[in-house]
């Protein structure tokens, strides 16, 4: 049975804050410009994962998206509406834990998405101001393509080593849900 919250958090609220923020090394792997734009931004990000960006001020999951998004949403009960608005847009990368049991994955991101890579270690996710805790994240973290040119990007990250782990393809999904299947999406 797969969790129904769509995300899975053992023990979801726990810490002080969710503005948890990419680490810069990823980012920078990416390249500066290569994404357009950050719907999820924290309010004092002291640097920019794409060429705009939107923060809780704006709130970026209302906000029209355009160009190829980078995505690592607030984690939480609302991840899944998250994830599901940038299937609808069809491009960009996300960010997430690597809960693969639940519905979210199931049923939303293993049928739509381009490629995966799972990094080899866990994530320091940064604070706001930039600065790392001494602890990883709690689970481990998937960067989840849409679009060819990310799936692309995704396999040279990995082969080049910035980001070291596993892509797997699109093709690995065996899932009862066809390929072609539209999502009906609210967005």
């Amino acid at each position: 049975m797969t969790k129904q919250d769509g995300f899975g958090h053992e023990r979801p609220f726990e810490g002080i804050t969710n503005d948890w923020i990419t680490p810069k090394w990823i980012i920078d792997a990416f390249g500066i410009g290569y994404f357009d734009l950050d719907p999820c931004a924290s309010v004092t990000q002291p640097y920019i994962c794409g060429k705009k960006s939107f923060t809780i001020k704006q709130d970026g999951l209302n906000c029209r998206w355009f160009g190829n998004i980078w995505l690592n949403p607030p984690y939480g009960p609302y991840t899944h509406k998250w994830v599901e608005r940038l299937i609808g847009h069809g491009q960009g990368i996300a960010l997430i834990f690597a809960r693969v049991e639940t519905k979210l994955w199931q049923d939303f991101i293993f049928p739509t998405a381009h490629g995966f890579l799972f990094p080899r270690k866990r994530i320091q996710f940064c604070r706001p101001d930039g600065t790392t805790p001494k602890s990883s994240a709690g689970a481990p973290s998937a960067l989840i393509a849409w679009g060819n040119d990310n799936r692309e990007k995704l396999i040279e990250l990995c082969d080049s080593g910035l980001i070291s782990g596993a892509f797997m393809d699109k093709a690995f999904y065996t899932g009862s849900r066809s390929y072609n299947q539209k999502i009906d999406l609210e967005y």
